[in-house]
């Protein structure tokens, strides 16, 4: 690989740091989206050997950027065209399509009440939630976590429901009659404090998405969450629709 040699010889660093920066800055621009080359395929293009190539993916995997598990080609989690229900509402859907598995572990599951969630929900301060709080997997490693408010009384039957491989909005279709049309999501960039960094498991300061997003069923708000994803772990690419010169 011409460039890679020339890029090599210019830049006085270890070999295999040189392939990692030039396989981290190719994620970062998402060439990866549709599949993570094999060890083989990458030591042919970069014209190095399989454990120079190992030990390029080693820190990426470590990072995050890569998932790690044996016997698997890694992949890069990737969501793209989010359209209109955002990203939080792609996440199940990325990580399968990145070929990894996606599971939920469910910390917490109850009833309870909350003001800020109830407002948000349009509601009375003391109405009863469903409260849902997860940690969501990437095969082995956590990607993301998130707090999830339901009014009660349309929402209950989640309490009972198997979240650790199913949309949560799936079960709301299913199981309460609930479909979401519309939501809106502001999205927030963070460093991860002390207690974020332990629910994430991932060191402080680690960069993250903080989402907050109101998901309604026609014009009815039946869903408030909370969700932190990590940044070094989860990328989003939008399509826009072509627009007019003059509106450019």
């Amino acid at each position: 690989m011409a460039t890679g040699q020339r890029d090599r010889s210019v830049r006085k660093v270890p070999l295999w740091q040189s392939v990692q920066d030039q396989l981290q800055e190719r994620i970062g621009r998402g060439e990866f989206a549709d599949g993570f080359p094999g060890e083989m395929a990458l030591a042919d293009e970069y014209e190095v050997s399989r454990s120079t190539i190992r030990s390029a993916l080693a820190p990426l995997r470590r990072a995050g950027l890569l998932s790690a598990q044996r016997g698997r080609q890694s992949s890069v989690v990737n969501v793209v065209d989010e359209q209109r229900f955002g990203p939080v509402y792609s996440l199940f859907a990325a990580v399968e399509n990145a070929g990894m598995t996606q599971r939920s572990v469910v910390e917490i599951a109850e009833l309870r009440r909350s003001a800020t969630a109830a407002a948000h929900l349009g509601l009375d301060a003391d109405a009863d939630l469903v409260f849902i709080s997860r940690t969501r997997y990437a095969d082995r490693d956590v990607i993301a976590v998130d707090d999830t408010w339901l009014p009660a009384n349309v929402a209950a039957p989640v309490l009972g429901a198997d979240l650790s491989h199913t949309a949560l909005y799936e079960v709301l279709r299913r199981e309460c009659s609930i479909t979401l049309s519309a939501g809106h999501e502001t999205l927030h960039a963070l460093a991860a404090d002390a207690q974020q960094s332990r629910r994430l498991a991932c060191p402080a300061g680690t960069a993250v998405f903080f989402i907050e997003r109101l998901g309604l069923a026609g014009e009815q708000a039946v869903e408030w969450r909370e969700t932190l994803i990590r940044g070094d772990r989860f990328t989003v690419t939008t399509s826009y629709p072509a627009a007019p010169a003059a509106g450019r």
